[in-house]
């Protein structure tokens, strides 16, 4: 059980990291304080410009990274008779980094989405899946032009090609992505509450009726 406790422990630590708030102080801006209130990628980009967003973006991905590869793999060396496999607590880091982007220690509880947070685990547990998701992601980002959409559709979508797809990836991971497909969907609730009454913001310029309106 130590390794686990360990890894849970080391993984919600560095996944309080905010980058979007704690980059954000460089440049004396809040992003909770404009757009969606929400502390990630996408609303850093809205706040403060694609190349504050890429390095969120970063930020975000490589926390999961380090939580879920050495960190884990050193939680997991401290145990002399480990109860779980290494698998098992990689994935328990990834769950415990991307909660902790959502609830983050250092930034009273609110943090962002998780999505580029399970991402970075995706990337160190099965990378295939990410291209997989991703692909996701851009058909519904572009033919919709809702990020928030595009996200739930695309976590939801990874349990489904590890249970149909991906028979070389860790099974230990389908129950991450199952899991992290419902939470994703549930911090998402606000913008389902928009696209349901029309309030939902909308990138309109990716969007396929908005190219073909302008003549291609």
């Amino acid at each position: 059980m130590l390794e686990l406790g360990l890894s849970l422990v080391f993984a919600y630590l560095i996944g309080s990291i905010n980058f979007s708030l704690a980059l954000g102080k460089l440049k004396n801006l809040d992003v909770r304080e404009t757009g969606s209130g929400n502390a990630g990628a996408t609303n850093a980009l809205r706040a403060a410009g694609f190349w504050f967003a890429l390095a969120v973006m970063i930020g975000d991905v490589g926390k999961a990274i380090v939580a879920v590869g050495p960190l884990a793999t050193l939680a997991y060396s401290f145990a002399e008779e480990p109860t779980f496999s290494l698998a098992w607590v990689q994935v328990a880091a990834g769950a415990s980094v991307t909660a902790a982007h959502c609830y983050p220690l250092w930034h009273e509880f609110r943090g962002g989405k998780g999505f580029a947070t399970l991402l970075g685990s995706y990337l160190v547990l099965h990378a295939p899946l990410v291209g997989s998701v991703l692909a996701v992601w851009v058909l519904v980002m572009i033919f919709s032009g809702y990020v928030g959409l595009a996200t739930m559709v695309a976590a939801v979508s990874a349990p489904v090609f590890l249970a149909f797809f991906m028979p070389q990836a860790p099974p230990e991971l389908f129950w991450l992505a199952a899991a992290a497909g419902a939470f994703t969907v549930m911090t998402h609730r606000d913008n389902i509450r928009n696209l349901l009454d029309g309030s939902e913001h909308c990138f309109r310029k990716v969007r396929v009726d908005h190219w073909f309106k302008s003549g291609g």
